[in-house]
């Protein structure tokens, strides 16, 4: 479309699916009526949409949805993943638990010292 507002090509699939106001309805044809490009771009969305409308559309069996699933293969999930997502609260709690018991660890080898500061001990020291 040479026309430089995206504005009416809004307007037409907004007619075109019968969504558009009088208001709308009444803007468009009015530039219709001036605007040649958008005149023949509205006639071609209008056959466009004719055509799909008239289109047959095919009906399932019932049964489709069902049989569709049981053709699908098994669901591969980790047992562990499984288990998380049944127990969200317990997940939880055992993903907090071990960076509290190593914590916990690091604090039993802490040392005191003279004016109450924490020293951590290392593997060679002997005081």
């Amino acid at each position: 479309m040479s026309c430089s507002s995206v504005k009416y090509l809004s307007l037409m699939n907004k007619v075109l699916d019968q969504e558009a106001t009088d208001q709308e309805k009444q803007q468009l044809f009015e530039h219709l009526a001036s605007c040649d490009t958008c005149r023949i771009h509205f006639n071609e969305l209008k056959e466009s949409t004719e055509l799909l409308r008239r289109l047959a559309h095919p009906q399932l069996p019932a049964v489709f949805t069902k049989t569709v699933l049981e053709q699908l293969p098994p669901e591969k999930r980790h047992v562990i993943r499984r288990w998380g997502s049944n127990h969200p609260v317990l997940t939880t709690m055992a993903i907090c638990a071990v960076p509290m018991s190593l914590v916990m660890i690091g604090a039993r080898r802490q040392v005191h010292g003279k004016n109450n500061y924490v020293l951590l001990k290392g593997l060679g020291d002997q005081t």
